[in-house]
C-alpha cells in the first residue's frame, strides 16, 4: 500500500510524540497501513511512510480523518474509466410519459 495523502489537521499532538515525529499541515505523506484502532473507539488509523512511530506506543498510528487523499491525474483517469456514462444518462433523462388520451 503506497497511498499519497496531505494532511490536513495537525492539531492536538500528544505531549508523548516528539514534535520531529509529528504530522505537519499541508505537508504530503504516504499511507503504508491502515487499521481500526479498537482501543480508540473503532476509528481508524493510518502508518506513515516518511514517520516511524513503532516505539511510541500506544502513538503508533495517526488518526486517518486527518489526511485526504491527492488528486493527481492519473488518480483522476482511473475514477473516469470506472464512471459508466451510460448509468447516469438513466438517473438524469426522465422516462418519456406516454400520451394521455383524451376521448
Amino acid at each position: 500500500m503506497n497511498i499519497e495523502v496531505v494532511c490536513i489537521n495537525d492539531k492536538n499532538r500528544p505531549n508523548e510524540v516528539p514534535l520531529s515525529r509529528w504530522i505537519k499541515e499541508g505537508k504530503t505523506y504516504h499511507i503504508v497501513e491502515i487499521t481500526k484502532l479498537n482501543a480508540q473507539k473503532g476509528i481508524y488509523g493510518c502508518k506513515l511512510e516518511e514517520i516511524n512511530n513503532d516505539d511510541l506506543f500506544p502513538y503508533q498510528y495517526f488518526r486517518l480523518d486527518r489526511f485526504a487523499v491527492t488528486m493527481n491525474e492519473e488518480l483522476f483517469e482511473k475514477i473516469l474509466e470506472e464512471i459508466d456514462i451510460s448509468e447516469a444518462e438513466e438517473i438524469l433523462q426522465p422516462n418519456p410519459q406516454p400520451p394521455s388520451k383524451h376521448s
